[in-house]
């Protein structure tokens, strides 16, 4: 009988590791647990740049229920995960902070200069480098955090910044239309 169950066990771990998805060597997990509720992999995307194809990150989208469009993105009432994890060496913290600035003003400018626009972008203190993680969760009820790696380094209570963190990625002007289309599972 133990035997048996020994065997139940280990074949329940080994699919549950099985279903992590191996991205240009970034393990995206399948899950995550966001304030004891379990968000689903969305979909995932590749952040390239320029002409020449440079990738930056593996952007990350979770959520409770499936999503495939901006609109039901902004319209769900339940949490909501973006996880940037870098595949390139080195990005600077002018470079982050850069990236959110035009992401805001090409979709949604009206969040340009606001108290809640420089708070969040004064969470991001120094640079990146390969292998870690920006995670941007999004509360149902307005509050969004900011983790590095893991840890908790802002948060704020503001659903203007909500939408506005989501139309940098989903708006009409993503920063990398492939991205955004495989995030929606696309």
């Amino acid at each position: 009988m133990k035997k048996v169950l020994l065997t139940v066990l280990c074949l329940f771990f080994l699919s549950k590791v099985a279903l992590a998805i191996d991205v240009d060597g970034i393990n995206v997990k399948d899950s995550i647990t966001i304030d004891s509720k379990q968000l689903q992999l969305n979909g995932y995307g590749i952040r390239h740049y320029s002409f020449l194809g440079i990738k930056i990150y593996v952007g990350a989208l979770y959520t409770q229920t499936k999503v495939n469009s901006t609109q039901q993105l902004l319209s769900s009432k339940q949490d909501k995960a973006i996880a940037m994890y870098f595949v390139y060496p080195n990005v600077s913290k002018d470079k982050i902070v850069g990236a959110f600035k035009d992401g805001f003003k090409d979709n949604y400018p009206s969040i340009l200069n606001t108290s809640e626009e420089k708070r969040f972008l004064s969470f991001f203190t120094h640079g990146v480098k390969k292998g870690d993680s920006i995670e941007l969760v999004l509360l149902d009820n307005g509050l969004t955090q900011i983790y590095e790696n893991n840890s908790l380094i802002g948060q704020i209570e503001s659903s203007e910044l909500q939408k506005a963190i989501i139309m940098v990625y989903f708006g009409p002007n993503p920063p990398d239309k492939s991205m955004k289309e495989g995030m929606l599972g696309k």
